[in-house]
């Protein structure tokens, strides 16, 4: 068919009533009253190309909704007026004009399907992967633990029929100890042994007491409650659970947030489910570009909670994570979960001397010690304002920060957040991009002081940092000291959105 018929019917196109052209997502362009008729024949609550069936389909039940194909609406004008009238050097162009712009149009729904087609075709080659790959998981673990029962099976079996072998034995030995030599000879000799068996009868009929000979037998000791003890092993004896995966891997500044899920928890009994147990493995390097034999996890947790905070990493390091589980303490570990793999790009919260001095050679007013977290003013001479190893703060966070001394209180002391509009080698933190509480329990931003006071800054006094994210351009920030907090709004642009944690004292 030709560009300006029906695909279907070959009728020719019109700008207008029944024979409206609407393309599908395949490009197959179709005059309305086709598609009208296609649908009402298939009574679906989509819509699909007559053609293709399965290659277009479009989530949508009114025929109307189906995109109305502009440029070739725009040629059909063209051809109108065309035949109308005489042909003009305006019309070929306008004609050329909606030709092009026609055909720019369908190479774009064609890149589009090709995107779509590749991302469809990867989805799929993924979920076969994982289709594969738990098939034979389920396949492996079932072979192993049919072969796990049929030995233990011949064990158990294999135990009880040597106990009961040794016990027959020992039964025999006893009863040939207690017969006597004369007892032996009455068992070889049938007449005397009804004659003895008739005498004893007489006797104990006739007398309750015991008679000259004493009864000697053999006593077994069959205890129901040790085989009580073994059914009850052999029904919390193995568990079958699914194999954890990590469903949350989420940076903090040095740290990964790691939270694991299993699925079919039903499977477990409630007892064994309060009683389940993890253990969490941290590798340092991409576990899929490593070989298998040269990789040693180390396992950085084992507890009952399902998350772990993994600290202490390098900033700019790759790290791959395994978890897996078991029903109880004392049952053996499960299968190791597949590998996630996370990235930190989040520097790690530490002060940096280098960062508050432009000049090398200046003395150092700060001590850094316990790995970089702690800061102690050593200097008295001028105020110095020192900031984190580097824009770490991540929004949404609170962070906090414990004060083991002050000094006398200065209105240039300070404790905030900091963007790279602070020129830092100044003495005070009282400028454009920074919000701080000073050590009077003032709140200052951008330079200006707030209406709102929190209590003077003591020894020991914990405050807590939080910026939210309101909208792109606006933050929410919340200081807290002695359970008494200051909300401020502050706004930013957004590339100035990333923060420093800094502090501003003079004296030690």
């Amino acid at each position: 068919a030709k560009i300006t018929e029906c695909a279907l019917c070959n009728e020719k196109l019109t700008a207008s009533d029944n024979k409206l052209p609407r393309i599908m997502l395949c490009c197959h362009i179709f005059c309305q009253e086709c598609i009208e008729k296609h649908v009402h024949v298939k009574e679906s609550s989509v819509i699909t190309c007559p053609l293709m069936c399965k290659a277009s389909i479009l989530a949508i039940q009114n025929v109307k909704d189906v995109k109305i194909h502009s440029p070739l609406i725009q040629l059909l004008k063209n051809e109108n007026y065309n035949s109308k009238s005489k042909k003009t050097s305006t019309t070929n162009k306008n004609m050329n004009t909606a030709a092009k712009q026609c055909k720019v149009e369908l190479f774009d729904t064609l890149a589009k399907v090709k995107r779509t087609c590749t991302q469809v075709d990867e989805k799929m080659g993924k979920n076969a992967y994982y289709v594969a790959k738990m098939t034979a998981n389920a396949s492996d673990t079932r072979r192993q633990l049919t072969a796990h029962f049929t030995k233990a099976r011949k064990a158990i079996i294999d135990a009880l029929d040597k106990r009961l072998e040794a016990l027959l034995m020992q039964l025999t030995l006893i009863g040939k100890l207690l017969l006597k030599s004369d007892d032996v000879e009455v068992l070889n000799n049938k007449a005397i042994l009804e004659k003895k068996i008739n005498a004893f009868l007489d006797s104990s009929i006739n007398s309750s007491n015991d008679h000259g000979g004493q009864l000697r037998s053999i006593l077994v000791n069959l205890n129901d409650r040790y085989l009580s003890s073994i059914l009850d092993a052999i029904q919390s004896h193995c568990f079958v659970s699914e194999i954890p995966v990590i469903v949350k891997l989420i940076e903090r500044p040095g740290a990964f947030y790691v939270e694991w899920s299993e699925h079919n928890d039903d499977t477990v009994e409630n007892n064994s489910q309060a009683e389940k147990e993890y253990q969490l493995q941290i590798y340092q390097g991409d576990i899929f570009e490593e070989t298998v034999n040269k990789v040693k996890y180390e396992t950085i947790y084992t507890g009952k909670p399902n998350y772990f905070v993994a600290r202490d990493l390098l900033s700019t390091a790759t790290y791959s994570f395994r978890v897996r589980s078991r029903s109880s303490p004392f049952s053996d570990w499960g299968m190791w979960s597949e590998p996630k793999i996370g990235h930190t790009a989040i520097p790690t919260h530490k002060w940096a001397l280098e960062n508050f001095r432009s000049d090398p050679d200046a003395k150092m007013e700060y001590e850094i010690s316990n790995d970089g977290r702690t800061a102690t003013r050593i200097s008295s001479e001028v105020a110095t304002i020192l900031r984190s190893s580097g824009t770490c703060y991540v929004l949404g966070e609170t962070i906090s920060l414990i004060i083991g001394g002050i000094g006398k209180p200065e209105s240039s002391d300070a404790i905030g957040l900091a963007n790279n509009r602070v020129e830092f080698v100044q003495r005070n933190l009282r400028q454009p991009g920074a919000i701080y509480i000073s050590s009077s329990g003032l709140i200052y931003k951008d330079g200006n002081a707030s209406k709102n006071k929190l209590p003077p800054l003591r020894r020991g006094n914990v405050i807590s940092i939080c910026a939210q994210e309101i909208t792109p351009k606006k933050l929410r920030v919340s200081f807290t000291v002695s359970d008494k907090q200051v909300t401020i709004e502050w706004f930013l642009p957004e590339y100035e959105m990333k923060l420093y944690f800094a502090i501003c004292f003079r004296h030690a």
